[in-house]
């Protein structure tokens, strides 16, 4: 009986030793485990926003709230495709119809903020055209109403276009002897942030002093100081487009039909190439207002809606008239 109690006693020995060795190897593996998760935890951690209140926007996709509201530029009132309503003090013309008719079917909440030019995009007498920091720097979606040329395009993405491109003049003053086809020597205003620069003026090579030197290349901020400018002998000619102040106010020295050579496309809703799901969804609610007939019972009552507004009509804006 004692033998047998000795050889009990050594198997439970042996059974509690077996236990303990497993016990401590699943304590090990358990330790390891839990740092491994503790480090992956630091890892992530550490790739996070510091602050969990700012979700880092992904532009170029779907936003997924149902308030995000976007934001258009819109520039200098001057003609009907934008102006000031002053008994309402409402920004009105055709390109608000156009935003408000696109976003409408396109389901979006759009709003039109003013801003100057060029804070869309900025030329500055002498140097490359460039990106404004407005958009650049995303205090807006995008700006509206702005013609495709191959600067912007480098810079930019564009929705289709919605109006003509325009047409673009020289002009001087009514008793001025000087003539479009020879700029040597002569003082030329611009229009700061149109496409209508120095440099598309460079490209008219049927023009003699078309590549003007620094001296020559003026820039001003408004259709009326360029005109003052003009009127008052501080330049010779101003080059821009072809809007009412100008007619109005100077005398055309270009011949009618005077060749476009700024633009490489109609005017359009402009934004950085990252925001591409603006671009897709405003262009696919663009067709369907074509689609309908929206686009030109829009075109057809701009002379009913703003025909007070002194300007070209919709022969001049619209595509396809």
């Amino acid at each position: 009986m004692a033998q047998d109690r000795s050889m009990l006693i050594g198997m439970l020995v042996c059974c509690l030793a077996v236990v303990s060795i497993v016990a401590l190897v699943l304590g090990i593996i358990s330790l390891n485990s839990q740092q491994d998760m503790q480090g992956a935890s630091r890892t992530t951690n550490a790739t996070q926003s510091i602050n969990i209140y700012n979700r880092p926007a992904t532009e170029g996709t779907p936003d997924s709230s149902d308030d995000k509201i976007w934001l258009f530029a819109i520039g200098h009132y001057d003609d009907k495709r934008q102006y000031l309503d002053e008994s309402t003090y409402t920004i009105k013309g055709f390109t608000p119809d156009i935003v408000d008719a696109v976003c409408a079917i396109a389901n979006k909440n759009c709003r039109l903020v003013y801003d100057i030019y060029e804070n869309c995009w900025d030329n500055q007498a002498g140097q490359r055209p460039r990106g404004g920091p407005g958009l650049m720097g995303n205090w807006y979606d995008a700006c509206a109403e702005w013609v495709q040329t191959y600067d912007r395009r480098l810079t930019y993405y564009f929705t289709v276009p919605f109006t003509k491109g325009g047409s673009v003049a020289l002009y001087a003053k009514n008793d001025s002897s000087v003539t479009y086809d020879d700029l040597t020597n002569q003082k030329v205003g611009f229009l700061d942030g149109w496409n209508s620069d120095e440099f598309c003026l460079a490209r008219y090579k049927n023009i003699a002093g078309s590549t003007l030197g620094p001296n020559q290349i003026f820039h001003y901020q408004s259709a009326d100081l360029l005109i003052d400018a003009v009127q008052n002998g501080f330049i010779d000619v101003a080059f821009g487009e072809n809007i009412a102040q100008f007619s109005t106010s100077l005398k055309r020295i270009s011949p009618l039909g005077f060749e476009n050579n700024c633009i490489a496309g109609g005017a359009s809703i402009m934004t950085r190439h990252t925001n591409r799901y603006l671009v897709n969804w405003w262009n696919d609610a663009f067709q369907r207002l074509n689609d309908r007939g929206r686009y030109n019972e829009i075109c057809d009552s701009i002379h009913e809606r703003h025909g007070h507004i002194p300007s070209g009509n919709y022969t001049d804006i619209c595509i396809g008239y």
